[in-house]
């Protein structure tokens, strides 16, 4: 294998994947989202109109897809890698198709092609059960006292740098999130406007902390696979299940925070099935999230597609479906969580890892201490043999099971 064409390649599909991270930046169509929520134009009137384009050259993308193809014919590396490389760059070609489709079917289309449907498991009864086994085991949160936005930030500075090394990463406010935190490359980023508990800044820390930016801080230190680096749409179902799973076996996840999770599922399932976003608003409402907190949802879930039902933004799916593959995953291939931190990749992208390890020597700079005490990884097998149990006869409808 000729390792630096490995990275090359791996600079050049970084290079296309620049810029294709709108989804994180969605527009909406703001008039009709005005009369239906007339009660929310102050925040609403900070989003993007559907109407405003996205600042992606899209044939410029297309041009130099088409030449990395090219190029990957004649590359001098494993067979299995190519194969890593051209499914990522078809996965960008249908994010650019998504991107030119915004609000339409087929922006929903390309959703399934990347994220599925909640048909793929959800449906299923094993799905239920396992959702009721996990709960039944879970705490309410320990009441604490309001921590404002400052003070969490000064929190989850002083902890990440337990994992991290302070030079590596930031934590800093962001006025534009639908959510309460996200993780960037390098960049945990918290919702300025509220006040939160310890419950919630230590989920964030572990969720968006350890999960999401530790990955990404060690795939930006892969000098020889620059390309554990790079996002694509598939690696989200594999770092969505690792967050939770850290969460779980961590301590950190409680009742509420588990019923949060469970309702976003159940409402992109609703909008899936038919219900408008007022439906699935009215739908939050009465499972107990305020008012702007269910609006915040609602949009989440009805990103990119019509605001009357029917269709919806399944990525917000992957939490749960993650978590269930991630489980099986571990069981089926016999490897750990370790071998998951080393960067951005799929379920399919990990086996292919493992079966090259040696020859690619991936690198591991950080990894929460934590996750390798005895109890926390007491509570993983004990995860493990759940989702086996509950799953195990429906096996062979399972991307990880033969």
């Amino acid at each position: 294998m000729d390792k630096k064409q490995v990275i090359d390649l791996s600079l050049e599909l970084k290079a296309i994947a620049r810029d294709l991270s709108f989804l994180s930046h969605p527009r909406y169509p703001l008039d009709e989202l005005l009369l239906l929520f007339p009660e929310h134009r102050n925040f609403l009137s900070h989003l993007s109109d559907h109407a405003h384009p996205f600042s992606v050259d899209g044939g410029d993308k297309k041009r130099k897809i088409n030449s990395l193809f090219q190029k990957l014919l004649m590359a001098d590396i494993p067979h299995q890698l190519k194969k890593t490389f051209s499914d990522r760059l078809n996965e960008y070609e249908t994010l650019l198709h998504m991107m030119e489709n915004f609000g339409k079917r087929a922006f929903y289309d390309g959703c399934l092609k990347l994220y599925g449907t909640s048909d793929d498991i959800s449906l299923s009864p094993h799905f239920s059960n396992f959702l009721k086994e996990i709960q039944k085991d879970l705490l309410p949160e320990k009441v604490s006292e309001n921590i404002s936005a400052e003070e969490g930030l000064k929190y989850l500075k002083i902890k990440l740098s337990e994992v991290f090394h302070p030079d590596d990463f930031e934590v800093k406010y962001s006025h534009s999130l639908l959510s309460d935190s996200s993780a960037g490359r390098r960049t945990l980023k918290l919702n300025p406007h509220k006040v939160y508990s310890q419950g919630q800044l230590n989920i964030f820390l572990v969720h968006e902390g350890w999960a999401h930016l530790g990955t990404s801080l060690n795939g930006a230190y892969q000098e020889n696979n620059p390309w554990l680096g790079i996002w694509s749409p598939k690696t989200t179902s594999l770092q969505e299940g690792l967050a939770l799973c850290s969460e779980l076996i961590s301590g950190h996840m409680n009742a509420e925070r588990w019923n949060k999770v469970v309702i976003r599922h159940l409402a992109s399932a609703m909008a899936e099935r038919g219900s408008s976003i007022l439906d699935v608003y009215q739908f939050l409402l009465h499972h107990e999230l305020n008012d702007l907190d269910a609006l915040k949802l609602s949009l989440r879930i009805f990103r990119g597609v019509p605001l009357e039902g029917g269709m919806a933004f399944t990525k917000e799916l992957l939490y749960l479906h993650g978590l269930v593959t991630l489980l099986l995953h571990l069981s089926f291939y016999k490897t750990d969580l370790k071998s998951l931190w080393v960067g951005k990749m799929s379920f399919d992208e990990h086996i292919m890892l493992m079966d090259q390890w040696a020859i690619m020597d991936p690198q591991l700079k950080y990894f929460p201490m934590e996750l390798e005490q005895p109890d926390v990884l007491q509570r993983l097998e004990e995860l493990k043999i759940i989702a086996q149990r509950i799953f195990r006869s429906s096996d062979k409808d399972h991307p990880e099971c033969p």
